[in-house]
């Protein structure tokens, strides 16, 4: 009883500070310093105390995001932005320190880079951090000194993962373990897009900017398709033995979701042609639908096979990829004016104002299922069925 009153006080606390605004603005540090002192409390009593998987990356992504765009529908929420994007650089951290532990334990590269397809799962490291540091450019632009710093770093950070992930390309075209192959392949392509946006926030639009930016984006998509025909061609292969079940990833879904990135980065940029934009927003509809079909009959097949709690509510990383592609969608649809020719065709207009309209709702409703699930798994964990969630 005693930790379930003090986890309700500590609770009781982050939300009167965030609701009330009762520290002032400008003292931001003051306010971030007791959000992570309730942090740690909550985390030492309540949390598992277990390293970060490769994919938690994702979980920043996915909730920054929100902060990013979907938020801007919910006026209330949205007021409090600058409290939730605090928590989210609390978060950032927490999760970065598991990977700072075990850098400096010398497992670093056994742990997140030895697997030739688990080590795109780091990918969500460098696209955390820059949607982080939009959130913190947007919310906080005082700050923007620090997040200049986190994308020199996270540059740094990216050409070591481009260089892994370019070593796997190679290994997967020449070997077998191309068979093994999923949407996790598309980081590559959602982490180099993240870093043309970033930057853009960081330090805003140069000459240099707009030349470089161009040709970051069609590095991201090579990137994209080089991922799309391994994943293709792998799905291909299966034939009658595919099961929809053990041989479909959560991560799956990034499909559309790394487009929807390549189209955001294409607006902010702001030197892709707007044709091309519309081809890019068509791509990330047309795969959206058939991604989600498809996940919608693996969700009624894991419901039959282990009922609702073993088959839709067990945890994994993996599963915050869905709500980043959800709320990216949402943003780059928000970002994107169609072109004036299009805007005429009353089908795309009423389709890209629907998104406008609705899709906060599904994108915050699936943010507070997973959020619900995480906290379902570390503070009272669960069994997951055989081959659960991959």
């Amino acid at each position: 009883m005693e930790g379930i009153a003090i986890l309700a006080i500590c609770v009781t606390a982050v939300l009167w500070i965030a609701v009330t605004g009762s520290i002032p603005a400008s003292q931001e540090i003051i306010r971030l310093f007791l959000f992570a002192t309730l942090f740690l409390v909550i985390k030492v009593l309540f949390i598992k105390d277990m390293p970060s998987p490769t994919a938690s990356g994702a979980i920043v992504m996915a909730i920054g995001i929100f902060i990013n765009g979907a938020i801007g529908a919910f006026p209330i929420l949205n007021n409090l932005a600058r409290s939730l994007t605090l928590i989210l650089l609390l978060l950032f951290v927490f999760i970065a320190a598991s990977y700072l532990s075990d850098l400096v334990k010398g497992r670093a590269f056994g742990t997140h880079f030895a697997n030739p397809i688990g080590r795109f799962a780091v990918g969500t490291w460098i696209a955390g951090t820059s949607v982080c540091g939009v959130a913190l450019c947007q919310r906080l632009p005082e700050w923007k000194p620090l997040v200049q710093v986190m994308v020199l770093g996270n540059i740094g950070l990216w050409l070591y993962f481009a260089y892994q992930a370019m070593g796997s390309f190679l290994q997967f075209f020449r070997d077998e373990t191309r068979q093994k192959v999923h949407g996790v392949l598309f980081l590559s392509a959602v982490s180099t897009q993240s870093l043309v946006i970033v930057w853009k926030a960081a330090f805003g639009d140069s000459p240099m900017y707009r030349s470089v930016a161009p040709w970051a984006i069609l590095l991201g998509v090579v990137f994209y398709f080089v991922s799309f025909y391994l994943v293709a061609r792998r799905y291909a292969g299966e034939g009658g033995d595919f099961d929809l079940d053990r041989d479909w990833y959560n991560t799956n879904c990034i499909t559309h979701g790394a487009m929807s990135i390549t189209g955001l980065a294409s607006v902010v940029c702001g030197v892709i042609p707007t044709s091309l934009t519309l081809m890019v927003w068509l791509w990330v509809i047309s795969w959206f639908v058939i991604i989600e079909l498809i996940e919608i009959a693996r969700a009624i097949k894991r419901t039959r096979m282990y009922g609702l709690a073993g088959g839709l509510l067990v945890y994994n990383p993996t599963q915050w990829s869905r709500n980043f592609t959800f709320g990216m969608l949402y943003a780059f649809n928000m970002n994107f004016d169609l072109p004036a020719g299009v805007a005429r065709e009353p089908l795309l207009l009423s389709l890209h104002q629907t998104i406008h309209d609705y899709f906060a709702w599904i994108v915050l409703g699936l943010l507070l299922l997973e959020i619900t699930v995480f906290l379902r798994d570390r503070l009272s964990p669960v069994t997951a069925a055989p081959e659960s969630i991959s």
